[in-house]
């Protein structure tokens, strides 16, 4: 016997939710694309999305947090449908195939100024922490376990990291109007760095070989002279004994007499 789901049950509550989030969401993303972030309106796109202003405050209480929702929505989003791979393959495979998938969803529309303008209005840094859910934070926190990754910096600061260097790429290369495989060279490149930096610590890339040897065809450093004794040389006399003054003086009031040496 099936179990029917009224407008009490949590789950029927929580999925309405979503939707309705989901839909504010996708409107003032339209709203954004046409008449810029400033020009939008909160008013409007509640409207639009078939809600009241005070219901699209419970779920973004201001136009930046609309902002933030959309550009760091697309970059988690690319990630959890990535989370089978992220399981199934080696981290940094799993990671460049993300590097690819996001410069192809940034580059994919003409919006890159109301992009830029978005990143603007959300800030760089996160407001909140990626939780331990995540899927790049599941990831990490299994390569911990297998000792491929450094386990003395937690996984989800790792993960932190890693968000926000990949943010600061996708952000210069929409400055640099690049185009999508250029801009995932340049998210590549900065994962790269940063999963070799959390590396174990006896797995990290060594110095080049060039920089710890000597040339090959560099002349050994010349046999330094020994240092000279610092003791009194042998030869030298010694100082010889001065005589006492035949003649000395001593001082008596305003008048001085001789004193004979004895």
């Amino acid at each position: 016997m099936t179990q029917r789901l009224d407008s009490s049950s949590p789950g029927l509550r929580e999925r309405k939710r979503r939707d309705t989030k989901e839909q504010i969401l996708t409107r003032a993303i339209a709203s954004f694309r046409k008449l810029g972030i400033r020009g939008a309106h909160l008013g409007e796109i509640a409207r639009v999305s078939g809600v009241s202003q005070a219901t699209l405050y419970n779920y973004f209480p201001n136009k930046s947090a609309l902002a933030e929702a959309w550009v760091r929505g697309e970059i988690d989003q690319a990630l959890r449908a990535m989370s089978a791979e992220l399981e199934a393959r080696g981290l940094r495979r799993a990671m460049r195939s993300f590097c690819r998938e996001l410069a192809a969803v940034a580059c994919g529309h003409e919006d890159t100024p109301v992009r830029l303008e978005a990143w603007r209005e959300s800030g760089r840094a996160r407001i909140q922490p990626l939780r331990s859910d995540h899927p790049l934070v599941k990831a990490l926190a299994r390569w911990q376990k297998s000792e491929r990754v450094r386990r003395d910096i937690d996984a989800a600061a790792i993960a932190m990291i890693l968000m926000e260097s990949v943010e600061g790429g996708l952000i210069d290369g929409l400055r640099q109007a690049l185009d999508a495989p250029a801009l995932a060279q340049v998210l590549r490149t900065r994962v790269d760095l940063i999963l070799d930096g959390a590396r174990k610590r006896n797995e990290r890339v060594a110095a080049p070989l060039a920089s710890r040897t000597p040339a090959a065809n560099q002349a050994p450093a010349a046999d330094k002279a020994p240092v000279a004794d610092k003791s009194p040389v042998a030869n030298k006399a010694p100082a010889a004994n001065k005589a006492p003054a035949a003649n000395k003086e001593t001082v008596v009031g305003w008048a001085t007499r001789p004193v004979r040496s004895r």
